[in-house]
């Protein structure tokens, strides 16, 4: 609904019902009198009025009389009369509604806003009137198509019987007293035809006993109307049958839809697991290769010493060899050296390799061995941040898990530390692993984690780090690890100005899973 033209002497009433539909996004222009109405109507095209029908310079409804198409311009009488002969009379020119000012101004506005709904629906509802009256079928295509329906009409029966077999109608109004054949029998066929079952009819006749509308009831007919009918008791019947048959397909293609989920729920289910499980498998490869450039910085930091160390020797020899002094004890040693740090050279290859090694089964570990195999990549790294790193055992209970994964998340949790501390320039830093059986706790003196971001932490992508240091996938799958994988608990807590991470596995005595 574009353009709205309110009618409405009452500057209160003429605001309150532009203000509302402004709320609505329509756009509207307001006329207090006649005149002023004429002359907008001259200059603007409205797609509907709302109308009052006593005002100052005459009466409203003159200007129904002179608009010439009613399914064009659109008209909602908003009036306190309460004239039943001009309300019936304003209905056969084509009108939409007749609504009686309330005190609750609000509520008839309401009803205006509904009708305007039910008028700017796109789709179009289709209606067939079978009646031999000529003036009976103009009258009703007079009344229903302002209301955006698509009225077409057969005279016959047998002519109805084929435009049904032909097309689909929304609504069938139905003339019991046809030339060829009785309404009742026009009924029965419509009836047989299982495509016409679901179709509302609206019976009219010009006789009425409980026999003939039992009669009519029983063989098919949705409501029943008596000749002469009232025109709005008519419209409303209209409005209640396509509104009703809208609303059964509507449950019913929500029933169907239930019926398919739950037909395929299991597959559904599988379908959306197999999504999470390559979604995780995606960020678990993402968290490794960020993991692995780490750990090619631990390498390198790894191998500095033993390399400087070799590159001496290198020297050493280097100048015996000039001078002549290189004799079998002193080339011996040397060469001795050299081995030594190319043995610790290639273990520490052996130990990255290990840890990147993907897990396929469970193993028989502890915390004890898996703290060992994690400080053997870090230690070194951690402590050229000159940070004091402990590990006190309490208890070491063995248990089945997946043993390279949860080395993972202890490395993780370690680099986390180490970089909460760097950032911060925290002195006298500390890092402390405590290990209670099933139970294995990292706590720092790093700053801990803000209040505001706690809840935040093991979110994808969500990252403290500066820059392009993080890539916020760590705490996220360490989550996934130990909560899925491991079927444990991490847990984190602020103590003590620092972080304590918790990894909690259930014991059953065979696995952790």
């Amino acid at each position: 609904m574009k353009n709205i033209l309110i009618i409405e002497d009452s500057k209160i009433i003429n605001n309150v019902i532009n203000k509302e539909l402004v709320k609505l996004d329509f756009k509207a222009d307001q006329a207090f009198t006649l005149s002023q109405a004429r002359g907008l109507l001259i200059e603007n095209k409205y797609h509907l009025i709302i109308l009052d029908l006593h005002l100052p310079d005459g009466e409203g409804s003159e200007l129904i009389a002179n608009i010439q198409s009613l399914t064009k311009t659109k008209v909602i009488v908003l009036t306190s009369s309460q004239d039943t002969s001009l309300r019936e009379e304003l209905f056969q020119y084509g009108i939409l509604d007749y609504i009686i000012k309330d005190k609750n101004l609000l509520y008839s506005i309401s009803e205006i806003v509904k009708v305007i709904n039910s008028i700017d629906y796109k789709v179009k509802d289709e209606i067939l009137i079978i009646d031999d009256s000529k003036f009976i079928c103009k009258q009703i295509k007079t009344i229903l198509e302002p209301r955006n329906y698509i009225v077409k009409s057969a005279y016959t029966g047998k002519s109805a019987l084929n435009k049904l077999e032909k097309k689909e109608f929304n609504l069938i109004i139905l003339d019991m007293e046809l030339p060829d054949i009785h309404g009742t029998k026009v009924l029965q066929e419509i009836r047989k035809n299982p495509n016409l079952l679901e179709i509302p009819i609206l019976v009219l006749s010009g006789t009425s006993t409980p026999e003939i509308i039992r009669t009519v009831l029983k063989n098919g007919a949705n409501d029943f109307l008596m000749k002469p009918f009232v025109f709005e008791e008519f419209i409303l019947k209209v409005d209640l049958w396509i509104n009703y048959i809208k609303k059964e397909k509507e449950i019913e293609a929500k029933n169907l839809e239930l019926k398919y989920i739950n037909d395929n729920l299991e597959k559904l289910v599988a379908k959306e697991i197999e999504k999470n499980r390559q979604k995780d498998h995606l960020m678990f490869s993402r968290s490794r290769f960020a993991q692995m450039g780490e750990m090619i910085n631990m390498i390198a930091h790894q191998w500095r010493q033993p390399l400087n160390i070799i590159g001496a020797i290198s020297s050493v020899i280097n100048q015996k060899i000039k001078k002549n002094t290189l004799d079998i004890k002193t080339s011996t040693d040397l060469s001795k050296k050299i081995t030594e740090h190319i043995e610790y050279l290639s273990l520490t290859i052996d130990d990255f390799r290990d840890f990147f090694k993907p897990d396929k089964k469970m193993v028989k570990t502890d915390f004890k061995k898996i703290v060992d195999k994690s400080l053997v990549l870090v230690k070194d790294f951690i402590n050229s941040e000159d940070i004091d790193l402990k590990v006190i055992e309490h208890e070491v209970v063995e248990f089945v898990s997946y043993e390279n994964e949860l080395i993972q998340v202890v490395l993780n949790i370690l680099k986390n530390a180490q970089d909460a501390i760097v950032q911060n320039n925290i002195q006298n830093s500390k890092i402390n692993i405590e290990i209670i059986g099933i139970i294995l706790k990292i706590s720092d003196n790093g700053g801990g984690i803000a209040k505001d971001i706690a809840d935040k932490i093991y979110d994808p992508y969500f990252s403290t780090k500066l820059g392009k240091d993080g890539t916020g996938l760590g705490l996220y799958m360490s989550k996934v690890i130990i909560n899925e994988h491991c079927n444990g608990i991490l847990d984190m807590k602020n103590i003590n100005n620092g972080a304590c991470f918790m990894i909690k596995l259930k014991h059953d005595g065979k696995k952790y899973a």
